[in-house]
């Protein structure tokens, strides 16, 4: 069983992503497949893939490209456990001895076999999805009938089999077989073929991932290029009117198109089908990313909440105890104040940006490891990781900037609130007047947000538009290049030193955690100081300033607080650091050696 699951959450991952960033490009395809053949002298309803989009967006909005996605997301799990799961047994089925890698005939036999496998499942799914993408074309024909059209997958099964029973889901079998069969044959076959091609013989275990993604993208227009006219016919089948049906069957279906629209009607939306197979195969960089983020978000937002407190909190008046006597007291007080929830406040922007972040922070390191390779697949000495990371760095910092400002002002906004009672108390004592007295109670006013929509818009109207959201620039840069050339290059001697040299693709679990939660700790144990400038900065009155840029934060910071003062939260900063980054770069290998 454990390869079957791993086969399972392999291709579960893998399917997730390639229908995520690929189903706008399939609606737009199926509405062009799907829209009936003018009358004489008169246009159809799309000029082509970009007008389908426009009409798209502008009736039904952005959601309207993913309409239909619910059936396939739901049974993507099955799908890939079918596909995959099939394969694996054939493969297994057809190997001369175990281990054996399988010959290129051999891997086109086992995608056949697996495609009999899906095409049971992927007809009921995608005729779920045809009928909710289609239907906007359908509507005018729909509203003339009197016949309510579908609100979501459910409604479609329950109209489909309420009209023709069970087996009104599996209209369309016969062209989804002819699809699926063939088309994984080829595909599966290219994709070996291509592989094989690359590594110069059968064993293809050390390809790189360029070479992975060039095999998959190959792989995966083949696949369209050699069966579209079949998924033309399987649509408009599925689409077409129970009652009143203008097909009879698959063959009937091949002819009218071919009469009404010559060959060309079979190839209707091929281009957006072509875009979503090559987007698919990029999305595996993408998700592996994002796992990554995801989880050391999950692990290490708690930790970063107490460093922005700490980090934020007001220099006391001589003689006054500070709000945060530490760590443990700011977890205390955040719990006994705001409840478990408080430790994850803020997490919503940096949560919404996290596939953004680190499909940046990877994908540009993964761009600049291939400009630095002496030669396809070749590993990366130390430094060249150093370098790549540095200008990942540089990538990253103009999206963290703005979503770093949102959650910091989030995060500190408790402590900055129960500082202003006490500051406009002290203003009102007697050595002011009254003008100084509403001066000073109005500097310490702290700003409630409702969310960090509200933060956005707030930031937005107040405080210089678009540019206010990137204060604190200068010193996320100066935290983000230095920090990740360093992380990346601790990552990867630390990799190479447990492995005994530069192939490091058979450490275990433990050591990569191990490499991941050192890198993050030498993240911020060199750049510590531009984050506490960066945070002081980024939640400073815009109207009343404390502080006039980075260097004249980082000359107070020193003046009231001393060195220390550059350091405050460190301790929670680093608790977060070590797990959370082990959490990340884990994730991150897991996912992306499962996705191939």
């Amino acid at each position: 069983m454990g390869d079957v699951v791993k086969d399972l959450v392999a291709g579960t991952v893998g399917g997730a992503a390639n229908l995520i960033v690929g189903h706008p490009f399939d609606t737009i395809k199926v509405k062009l497949q799907s829209q009936p053949t003018p009358a004489p002298g008169q246009f159809p309803k799309y000029a082509g893939a970009v007008d389908a989009v426009k009409q798209t967006i502008a009736t039904e909005g952005p959601r309207g490209l993913y309409k239909g996605m619910g059936a396939p997301l739901a049974t993507v799990a099955a799908f890939n456990a079918l596909l995959f799961t099939v394969r694996g047994q054939m493969e297994a089925l057809l190997r001369s001895e175990p281990g054996q890698p399988l010959t290129v005939n051999q891997q086109v036999v086992a995608g056949a076999g697996a495609g009999v496998a899906v095409s049971f499942l992927a007809c009921p799914t995608e005729l779920i999805k045809c009928r909710l993408q289609a239907q906007s074309a359908l509507a005018e024909a729909a509203a003339a009938s009197g016949v309510a059209l579908p609100k979501g997958p459910i409604d479609v099964a329950k109209h489909v089999v309420r009209e023709a029973g069970m087996k009104g889901l599996f209209k369309g079998l016969v062209p989804t077989m002819g699809r699926e069969v063939p088309g994984n044959a080829v595909m599966f076959g290219v994709y070996e073929g291509t592989k094989q091609y690359l590594a110069g013989g059968q064993d293809t275990s050390n390809l790189s991932r360029g070479s992975l993604i060039l095999s998959g993208g190959l792989a995966g227009a083949v696949f369209w290029l050699s069966v579209y006219p079949t998924d033309v016919v399987k649509s408009v089948i599925q689409v077409d009117d129970y009652k009143k049906p203008r097909y009879s069957g698959s063959v009937d279906a091949f002819k009218k198109i071919l009469a009404a629209d010559g060959v060309k009607g079979l190839y209707k939306g091929f281009g957006p089908a072509m875009a979503r197979e090559e987007m698919g195969d990029v999305a595996k960089d993408l998700t592996a990313g994002t796992v990554g983020g995801a989880a050391q978000l999950v692990v290490g937002h708690p930790f970063d909440t107490i460093k922005v407190k700490l980090q934020s909190q007001p220099t006391p008046p001589p003689g006054q105890p500070p709000k945060f006597a530490g760590a443990i007291d700011a977890v205390k007080q955040t719990l006994a104040a705001e409840g478990p929830r408080g430790l994850y406040k803020g997490m919503g922007a940096p949560l919404a940006t996290v596939a953004a972040f680190n499909a940046l922070l990877f994908t540009v390191r993964g761009q600049m490891e291939a400009v630095l390779r002496s030669e396809p697949g070749a590993p990366l000495t130390v430094s060249q990781q150093v370098v790549a990371g540095a200008g990942a760095g540089v990538a990253v910092s103009f999206l963290a900037c703005p979503t770093e400002l949102i959650k910091c002002r989030l995060q500190a906004q408790s402590a900055l609130a129960s500082a202003a009672p006490a500051a406009a108390a002290a203003a009102a004592s007697p050595v002011g007047g009254g003008a100084a007295t509403a001066t000073a109670t109005a500097s310490v006013a702290a700003v409630k947000y409702g969310g960090p929509v509200d933060v956005a818009k707030q930031v937005l109207r107040s405080e210089g538009g678009v540019g206010g959201l990137f204060k604190g620039l200068g010193p996320t840069l100066a935290r983000e290049v230095p920090g990740n050339a360093l992380m990346f290059g601790v990552y990867e001697a630390i990799k190479q030193y447990l492995a005994g040299g530069q192939d490091t693709s058979s450490l275990g679990r433990g050591s990569l955690v191990v490499a991941g939660g050192l890198a993050g700790a030498s993240f911020w144990g060199s750049v510590y100081p531009t984050d506490v400038v960066k945070s002081v900065i980024q939640v400073d009155d815009y109207k009343n300033p404390k502080y006039s840029g980075s260097m004249d934060a980082f000359r107070k910071i020193l003046a009231a607080d001393g060195v220390k003062g550059l350091y405050k939260g460190f301790g929670p900063a680093m608790a977060r650091s070590v797990p959370a980054n082990a959490a990340c770069f884990l994730a991150y290998e897991v996912t992306r050696s499962a996705l191939g």
